[in-house]
């Protein structure tokens, strides 16, 4: 914003500033925190005992504005009782409507405030300003419950009177408003809205039009609106030469009510218009659009009397330069029954001339889409052979010279297509599939590429269709998928599994076989293809009781051959097919039924997957050496130390203090730095060079070539993880070495026959710390990582032995739970009560 101050329109000095912010901020999300912080320090302001309703106004308008400009949605309730306050106790009209404005943007239908805002609005429609009733007024427009009706039905009856044509024309529009929530408030003011279609002012007149549109369907009869439309017609006709703007368009609304009266005043307007004046190309519309409520012998009658088509009068407009004249030509033709200017009936001869007719024609090639719609749909009411002649010679290839983009033939084709199957479902979908062979030909699947607007105009018709052309369609479509011995072409693969994914439960085709039609299709399409194919069968997988083996191998060898993208889709299939719970979950979490939708939903539940993985602090303690290892050497920045320097002979490291120790490996703790004597394996001192060296080895158990092997098996082998836990203050959590992972199966079977003795209960320590805990008090500790089944989200733990105590734990698996607080939730089964009692006592000590 590059205006000053006086300027910009911003109601104070702290909005110019928070307006400059967020528009210099350099990322949508360093914006969002400027209004997030601007709310908060306005709900500080909010609770000072000293805030004036001048400030109020001002942190309100503030609070829209964040509102308005936030890409995450803010809660404002806080602020809801200082605007019914403002509401209410404003001594301006500015400060009342804010008050008014922001209830009506913030407040939630139900909310325990609606009753003294609803007194408040009643207060103000008893008031003697007009400015203040009409600011009631439009509050109920905008913002009104079922609960304000009985506190203003009696004085909003009696404001339809008022001398104010302000207040006149925003009850009227109020009655319609608030007949939504009561139909029978309209029974209050029929005689009134009838008055008021006579009013002096155009306004009020429009507004008690509206209001009668919703008196006809309940209280005033044909006969009843055909009278006082029929007087209010005659009168703005009579002053349509020297009326304005306003006066127009009242006209156009009462000809747009009349289509709702069959009478003989529309003939009269017809012909008035027709043949005695030259209306506006909206009127002619209007007028063309009452014809339909005729019917078709009193307008044969009526070109009869008076010798002249309808049609007639507007022929200059087809051979206009203007295409907007051509568009409001075809559309009143639309208009008319072809009996009456085809030439179809001897006694109406056709209206338009030979070289007309070749006019209309050239049309189905124009550039704009409307009138080649509006043409189409002519000519089929004309004769159906003209359409189908013409889609005949599009698929021969017979097209415009300007149409060279197999795109835009494809839109142009489906005009047709759509025009001549008329709302009959199984129709479309045989044409929709010859169209398709035809424009991508005879290559292979593999060379042809998927037509987007195609795919795109397909779906969304159908989607914009009847259900029960829904149901026909999709029916005849997912026949494709059955015969699968049938050739299907990319681009119609692409929309049966669109299709597939969503309107899944109306298709008559069983799930197990539609997700078999696209297993037995998908290795033959391109890798695009393949995505979209298996994002319908997993959605598919979702309705199935068993995904069949041959599915899961199928999909199993595609995953073999394919690119690193299609591996990781083929993967999602393979592991949610399983977990029926989690797919059933995604496919609820999805927006709506479309495949784009469950592609997000199913992309959200991996990321937060991820998310949780990354974050979870007992998969962090449970992690391999080497992922430790790949892990720290991502993020060595972080690190206290230096990078290694290269190998050199040069000064030794010195030697680690004999106090400095670490838990090994086994879980029992040794010393580094011991003594010669001790442990010969050891004494030799390692040079920066030799950790270098020794880092890109797979295995550590000898640091450099020639050195002998431990000659105790008890003694600790190196490690990746020990490379970077020797000085790193950063990996605090325990490691647990590769040699004592589980295996699911195993946890699970070991889970399952400790049935006997069962605990569980909270530990005041996080799942880091309480795995140390275990480690420093039995030696035998086996992991599972918390992402691996069973039990995702728990990091399993097995014990075997006790190295502390003097009786032996025989068997026990623990469950850790993490939580928000720094604290775990543990259950754990054993075979014995010494066992249970040895590891329920160690965890409650905390």
């Amino acid at each position: 914003m590059d205006v000053p101050f006086v300027s910009s329109g911003a109601i104070s000095r702290a909005h110019y500033a928070l307006v400059r912010k967020i528009e210099t901020a350099s990322s949508p999300q360093l914006a969002d925190q400027y209004l997030l912080a601007e709310v908060d320090s306005i709900r500080e302001q909010l609770t000072r005992p000293t805030l004036s309703l001048k400030q109020c106004r001002e942190c309100l308008i503030i609070l829209l504005y964040c509102s308005m400009n936030a890409d995450l949605d803010i809660d404002l309730a806080f602020a809801l009782p200082h605007a019914v306050n403002l509401a209410e106790a404003g001594q301006s009209v500015q400060e009342k409507r804010i008050g008014y404005l922001f209830c009506a943007e913030v407040m939630p239908e139900h909310h325990e405030l609606q009753l003294m805002l609803v007194n408040t609005i009643r207060k103000d429609l008893e008031s003697a300003t007009v400015s203040r009733i009409c600011l009631a007024l439009e509050t109920l427009i905008q913002f009104s419950t079922e609960d304000v009706v009985p506190a203003i039905r009696n004085h909003l009856t009696d404001l339809l009177a008022h001398n104010s044509l302000h207040i006149r024309r925003r009850a009227l529009l109020a009655f319609h408003r608030l007949s939504r929530h009561d139909p029978g408030i309209l029974s209050d003011a029929i005689s009134k809205v009838r008055k008021r279609l006579t009013d002096q002012s155009p306004v009020v007149v429009g507004a008690a039009l509206t209001v009668s549109a919703e008196l006809k369907s309940r209280y005033l009869s044909t006969e009843s609106l055909h009278s006082t439309l029929s007087q209010l017609l005659a009168t703005l006709w009579q002053a349509q030469s020297h009326a304005g703007v306003t006066t127009s368009q009242l006209l156009l609304k009462v000809l747009a009510m009349l289509r709702h009266v069959q009478s003989v005043v529309i003939f009269c307007v017809i012909k008035c218009c027709l043949y005695r004046s030259n209306a506006s190309q909206a009127m002619l519309l209007q007028l063309f659009m009452l014809l339909p409520s005729c019917s078709t012998e009193s307008l044969l009658n009526m070109q009869q009397i008076a010798d002249k088509g309808l049609v007639q009068e507007i022929r200059h407009l087809l051979t206009s330069a203007d295409p907007n004249e051509n568009y409001i030509f075809f559309a009143c033709l639309d208009c008319v029954h072809t009996i009456l200017w085809a030439g179809t009936d001897p006694r109406a001869p056709a209206a338009l001339e030979e070289w007309e007719v070749e006019r209309v024609m050239q049309q189905l090639d124009s550039s704009d889409k409307f009138i080649r719609q509006k043409v189409l749909r002519i000519l089929q009411r004309v004769d159906g052979s003209i359409t189908e002649g013409y889609y005949s010679r599009m698929l021969q290839g017979n097209v415009a010279p300007e149409v060279v983009d197999v795109d835009e033939l494809s839109r142009r084709m489906l005009e047709v297509i759509e025009t001549v199957c008329n709302g009959n479902g199984e129709l479309y979908a045989q044409h929709v599939k010859n169209m398709l062979q035809t424009l991508e030909g005879d290559a292979g699947k593999g060379k042809r590429r998927v037509l987007q607007a195609a795919v795109e105009d397909i779906l969304v018709y159908i989607r914009n269709a009847s259900d029960s052309f829904k149901s026909s369609c999709v029916g005849a479509l997912f026949t494709n998928i059955i015969e699968t011995e049938r050739q299907i072409s990319p681009t119609f693969i692409v929309i049966l599994a669109a299709l597939a994914a969503e309107y899944l439960s109306i298709s008559a085709v069983p799930p197990i076989v539609l997700l078999r039609g696209f297993c037995e299709r998908i290795a033959s399409y391109v890798a695009s293809v393949q995505d979209a194919c298996l994002l319908c069968m997993l959605r598919i997988a979702a309705e199935c009781t068993e995904v069949p083996a041959d599915v899961i191998e199928v999909v199993r060898s595609l995953h073999d051959q394919s690119g690193r993208y299609i591996r990781r889709r083929c993967d999602q299939f393979m592991n949610l097919s399983l977990r029926k719970g989690a797919l059933r979950s995604i496919v609820l979490a999805a927006k709506s039924t479309s495949l784009p939708d469950f592609m997000a939903a199913l992309e959200a539940h991996e990321s937060g997957q991820l998310n949780h993985a990354a974050t979870s602090p007992q998969l962090r303690a449970a992690q391999s050496p080497e992922r430790s290892v790949s892990r720290s050497s991502q993020t060595s920045h972080k690190l206290r130390y230096d990078a290694y320097e290269p190998p050199k002979l040069g000064p030794r490291l010195r030697r680690v203090s004999s106090n400095s120790s670490r838990t090994s490996d086994d879980g029992s703790s040794k010393f580094i730095g011991q003594s010669r004597t001790q442990h010969d394996a050891l004494t030799r001192t390692l040079t920066p060079g030799d950790l270098a060296l020794a880092a890109r080895e797979e295995d550590l158990e000898s640091l450099y070539v020639g050195s002998p092997q431990p000659a105790d098996p008890s003694l600790p082998t190196a490690t990746r993880v020990d490379l970077i836990t020797l000085d790193s203050p950063f990996v605090s959590e325990p490691v647990v070495s590769a040699s004592q992972a589980l295996r699911s199966p195993e946890v699970e079977s070991i889970w399952n026959r400790l049935e006997r003795y069962n605990s569980r209960g909270w530990c005041e320590l996080s799942v880091d710390a309480a795995l140390e805990r275990l480690q420093d008090n039995f030696g035998q500790i086996r992991t599972l990582r918390a992402d691996e089944d069973p039990f995702k989200g728990e990091l399993k733990i097995v014990i075997t032995s006790n190295a502390v105590s003097g009786s032996a734990i025989k068997l026990a698996v623990l469950r850790l739970k993490a939580s928000d607080e720094d604290s775990c939730l543990w259950r754990m089964r054993c075979e014995d009560t010494e066992s249970q009692d040895a590891i329920k006592r160690l965890l409650s000590d905390a």
